[in-house]
Formats: structure tokens, sequence, C-alpha cells
């Protein structure tokens, strides 16, 4: 069996510096090199000769505050704020979660949480949209990939990491939270207002033959998340039934997920050889396929990709890419090429009291190239073999057909009753009809 990755650690020596400041603000502390204790034993660390002179500029501003701020600060609120400062600086990935934060990210990755259902990043200091999930709030309001969050409840989202906005838009379900939305290539903004909900994703959908002569089987991977990998294979089972010659991958607008659950898909289809290589200051190591003679290897695989294809999804189209198993067909994917790990930060009783997600690695396909977008960095992201190219107008108008069931854009050869609404009416997924007939005929 494939060695899985762990994405989950205890602290370590890489936050250092994180655990320095703790030690000034906590008083005692005790690193035990799984996890970082507060409040218990004085901390075994020695500050290096410059870490002293960088906590001495943090005790004299923290002193400066606490005379000359109007009010008493809340010590604890500075500390923690000093992390999130930290951590937030170092790329748009890297963040500090408190126990509430981490615990939404849990549940998260299990497919279960609170929200609105918007997959968001930071790019050039402004929150911006990746994607939005599905049979959600924001999927439903028309939030759309590219989409500038200028806004959450009157409030201004500059400066704010992902964490800090998710955390403002995150809540009780029934409660409403209002954004402010510059839509891409548009010139005025708009105010939504969403009512959260419990966010229950299916992250394998529209399992189906989309070409019942051709016996073309297609499935939708909306989200990479822990039961991900053995939907996936219910999936095939279930086309293999219906005798499916070939398979359509559709990763559009999948913004990744869990890295583990799209190493097990790609090791369906690649019998041995390298998936991914990982590189970072401790971490070097090559994931290895091990599938051998259990591989599909003769069913032939289109993945359909577009900009809002990141992360879990360029790692499993790369990697089948990489190995001549699927043609790419679609537009150019986003390029998220790094690799983000968890380190708790627990109390005396072992308790999580916060952690760390933090960029421990960059990721590089078998044949050795870093999708990561890089400022000043033209090659990132994937390149598909075959580019078919879609409108903004286009693209929302594939979003919507997802949105009504009923719609015949959709899927042509869905039997189920209804009309399509009038603003996907005329609307034909040239994507996936380029992938059914490259299937077809082979070209």
């Amino acid at each position: 069996m494939m060695k899985p990755i762990c994405y989950q650690k205890g602290i370590n020596a890489v936050i250092l510096l994180i655990l320095l400041v703790l030690t000034f603000f906590a008083g005692k502390a005790v690193y035990d090199g799984k996890s970082f204790y507060i409040g218990a034993a004085a901390s075994t660390v020695t500050p290096s000769q410059n870490n002293q002179k960088n906590l001495q500029d943090i005790e004299n501003l923290y002193q400066l505050i606490k005379d000359n701020f109007f009010k008493e600060p809340n010590k604890d609120q500075v500390f923690e704020n000093a992390i999130k400062g930290m951590v937030s600086g170092l790329d748009p990935y890297s963040v500090y979660m408190d126990a509430d934060e981490y615990n939404d990210f849990v549940s998260s990755t299990k497919g279960e949480y609170g929200g609105i259902g918007v997959e968001i990043t930071v790019e050039d200091g402004i929150i911006t949209v990746i994607a939005p999930f599905e049979d959600t709030p924001a999927f439903r309001a028309g939030i759309l990939p590219g989409d500038k969050i200028l806004e959450i409840n009157g409030e201004t989202t500059e400066g704010l990491s992902v964490s800090d906005c998710s955390k403002k838009v995150r809540g009780k379900p029934g409660t409403t939270v209002t954004l402010k939305i510059l839509h891409k290539d548009a010139d005025a903004t708009v105010d939504i207002t969403l009512v959260r909900e419990i966010i229950n994703m299916k992250s394998i959908k529209d399992v189906k033959i989309v070409d019942r002569p051709a016996r073309i089987g297609y499935l939708r991977v909306t989200a990479f998340q822990e039961d991900t990998a053995d939907l996936f294979d219910e999936a095939l089972k279930n086309l293999q039934g219906k005798q499916m010659k070939s398979l359509i991958i559709d990763l559009r607008f999948n913004g990744g997920g869990l890295m583990d659950a799209a190493l097990k898909m790609a090791n369906r289809f690649i019998p041995s050889g390298i998936l991914i290589s990982l590189k970072g200051k401790t971490i070097n190591e090559e994931i290895k396929a091990d599938s051998g003679d259990k591989a599909i290897t003769a069913t032939p695989i289109v993945i359909l990709v577009n900009g809002s294809s990141a992360s879990a999804s360029e790692i499993l189209a790369g990697s089948l890419k990489d190995y001549h198993r699927a043609t790419l067909i679609g537009s150019h994917t986003y390029g998220k090429g790094s690799v983000q790990s968890i380190f708790t930060i627990r109390d005396a009783k072992k308790n999580v009291t916060g952690a760390v997600k933090l960029t421990t690695a960059r990721y590089y396909t078998p044949s050795g190239r870093c999708l990561e977008r890089d400022k000043g960095v033209k090659d990132f992201g994937l390149e598909p073999d075959i580019l078919v190219e879609m409108s903004p107008q286009e693209e929302a108008k594939l979003l919507k057909t997802r949105l009504n069931p009923a719609s015949k854009a959709a899927d042509p050869t869905d039997e189920r009753a209804g009309d399509p609404d009038e603003d996907t009416a005329d609307f034909t997924d040239v994507q996936l009809e380029r992938a059914i007939k490259f299937l077809q005929e082979g070209k």
C-alpha cells in the first residue's frame, strides 16, 4: 500500500521563533519535540543572540503598548495577534488558528462545517475566490472564481489573512453574513447577503455515462476530502458495471483539499514510479505509486481542468499527465505547488489550544516541475494538452447548469424532466464536448 502523507504534526523546531515569543508572553513553556505545551516547566530553548535582540524589541513594544494604550490591553489577545502576524506574513497559505478555528478546519476536511461554502486565497493583498463549493449558499448566490471579497458585514477585508476571513464568514447556521463582492471583469461592486448553513460537501458527483454508444464514463470531483478516494473507487465500480470503456474526470472549479486523497486516486492508474516529490527544509521525500498489476492502465482518460483547478487537483492531473496516462483538456490551471502541514499547540493537559498551518515544502510533478505561481514566474500551473478556453460568462453559465439539475446543457443524455432556465438554455459545455469527441475519435 502506498505510504500515506501525514498532514498533521506536532510543533517542531521549524517554528522556533513562535516558541520564543510564547516563552516571553506565556512565562512558562516546554517543547517536547511533538507538541508545544504552555504552562508546564521553564523553557528548555536558549535564544540565540540575534533572537534575544528580536525578543527585546518585542518586549519594548509590548511595554510601550501597556504604558500608553488608552486602556489596559488584553495580554492574551496581544500575544495571539503577534503570532498571527508572524505566520501570516510568510506566504498566503500559512496561518495561525486558535482552537475554534482549528476545529473548523478539521471539520472542513471531513466535508461538514457551518458557513457559506467558498474556497479563498489572498491575491495581491485582496481576498479572492478560487471557487465556490457546489450546493452551498455561495454557489447558489452566484459567487464566482476570481471574485474579490472587499468587505464582510461592512468591515474591510484589507489586511486579513485567509483564516481571519474564514472566521468572519463562518458562523451559526441560520444567521446571515453580507459580502461586498467585486465580480471578475466588473466595474461596480455588489452586496450579497447569505444565510449560513451546515456545509455537507459531496466530493464525488454526477457519476454517469455521458455517451452510451461509446460507453464514455464521467464523474466530477468537487474537493479532496478524507473519504474522496473511497467514493472515487465506488464510482469507478459503478461505471465499470455499466461497461465503461473510457473515463472523463472533471476537476474544474476544484480548489484542492487533502493531498493524500489525490495521491491515492493517482495510484489507481499508475502502477509504479514517482507521483510527486516534496522538497523543503525538513522534508525531502518522493511519493511513489505501488499499485502494480492492480493499476487501471487500459482505460483511456481525459481530465477536465480550468483556472480554478488547484493544489490537490493539480497533483492528480499533473501526475497522470506526466505519465501520459491522461489527456488534459480545458484551460490553464491555477498554480498552487506548495504543501502545508498542521502543527498543533497544546496546553499542559495536552488540550489543543491552537494550531499553525505552515508551508513546509514545495511539490514537484514526476517530470520535476513546481507549479507554484510565484510573482514573476510565468511557467506556473498545468498547461492542458488540448486548450479549450471559456469566457468568465461561459464559466458562470456552466456553474449555473450544475445549480439547475434539470438543464439539458449540463448533460444532453440526462432523462430527468424539466427545462433549463433562460440563462443556460443556449449554453454548450465546449470543454466537455471536446473531451467526448476526443475519446470517440482518439484525437
